[in-house]
């Protein structure tokens, strides 16, 4: 089957962030590239395999660990310190009227 072909049936896609994730090696030996899963319940979970993939017999395949959850995770703990912040300025906005009206009262 002609690789064209086969890839447009293919429910992943390539990336080359070597930086991003550790280097591995496949089962025939060359750099494992990472894949994302395009449909089904994986929908956008990573995973290592061989970049020769779907053309070849060497099957390798492990998920990406945990850098989706971690990711969210922080991104979770940002938007709860951003909630955080904009709550005490909301509160620091609140005080300062609150002693505005109290001097107000104060001068009268």
């Amino acid at each position: 089957m002609e690789r064209g072909k086969h890839q447009q049936r293919s429910a992943s896609s390539s990336s080359s962030k070597s930086g991003v994730v550790a280097k591995m090696r496949c089962n025939c030996g060359r750099e494992a590239v990472v894949r994302t899963v395009k449909n089904g319940p994986n929908l956008g979970k990573k995973f290592h395999s061989c970049p020769l993939w779907p053309d070849t017999d060497c099957k390798f395949f492990k998920w990406v660990d945990g850098g989706d959850e971690i990711a969210d995770d922080l991104r979770f703990q940002l938007f709860e310190k951003d909630t955080t912040v904009a709550e005490l300025e909301l509160e620091k906005s609140l005080s300062k009227e609150k002693v505005k009206k109290i001097q107000l009262k104060k001068d009268k």
